[in-house]
């Protein structure tokens, strides 16, 4: 198994390098993870669930190599993990009741179009699409309540950022993934891995902005006004 292993990782470099990213926030936030507040201890038990996820997924491709299960049922956990951080990160009531509402829809949704044989673009785009709706309605608080004094050591800043880049750089490419993932007779290997490998990293950047995120967190006490 370890032959196949290190054979699949040359093969396929941007893999093993996603895989690994998430190992960065989560260092980090080991190392600042008593001086967080509670809204970025999530952010780190995300990045926690990835690597689990990630390390099951390609642990199960050798032995059962239909994964599509796994990428339905991880959306519907994600939605959850993202909508408690969002969750103690609004203050008002109404914010966090919205909050709260959206998590439920789309955790519906996930769990209607759920698929165990095929992949849902239903609630991959859905799913998308809600954090691009989380992370922009972080932006307009922060600036409507300008309450934190420097954005750029503001822990949720980083994080929003590279949440906003990695859902709307992934929302196209998971709207029309029922279309990559029809097979290699009707789209070519070298189409779908162009398409996978962009989403592969896009989602190291999104690491990278979150480890920058969770080394910050130890000022966010400190930022506010």
């Amino acid at each position: 198994m370890i032959e196949r292993l290190l054979h699949f990782f040359e093969r396929y470099p941007i893999d093993l390098i996603s895989h690994l990213s998430s190992c960065l926030p989560i260092a980090v936030g080991l190392v600042r993870f008593q001086s967080m507040k509670l809204s970025v201890k999530y952010v780190w038990w995300l990045f926690v669930f990835f690597f689990v996820k990630d390390t099951y997924s390609l642990i199960h491709m050798f032995f059962i190599p239909n994964t599509l299960y796994i990428q339905n049922l991880e959306v519907i956990a994600e939605a959850v993990i993202v909508g408690v951080i969002y969750f103690y990160e609004f203050e008002k009531p109404i914010q966090k009741r919205i909050i709260l509402l959206l998590t439920v829809i789309v955790t519906f949704v996930s769990i209607y179009s759920y698929s165990s044989t095929d992949v849902s673009s239903v609630s991959l785009s859905v799913f998308r699409f809600f954090l691009i709706i989380l992370s922009l309605s972080y932006f307009n608080n922060v600036l409507s309540d300008m309450r934190v004094s420097k954005i750029t050591k503001h822990s949720l800043f980083w994080f929003s950022s590279g949440l906003l880049i990695y859902s709307t750089g992934t929302f196209f490419i998971m709207l029309f993934s029922e279309y990559w993932y029809r097979g290699v007779d009707k789209v070519s290997a070298e189409v779908f891995d162009k398409y996978w490998n962009a989403s592969q990293l896009l989602f190291v950047i999104f690491c990278l902005f979150s480890s920058v995120g969770l080394w910050f967190s130890k000022y966010d006490k400190e930022n506010f006004i």
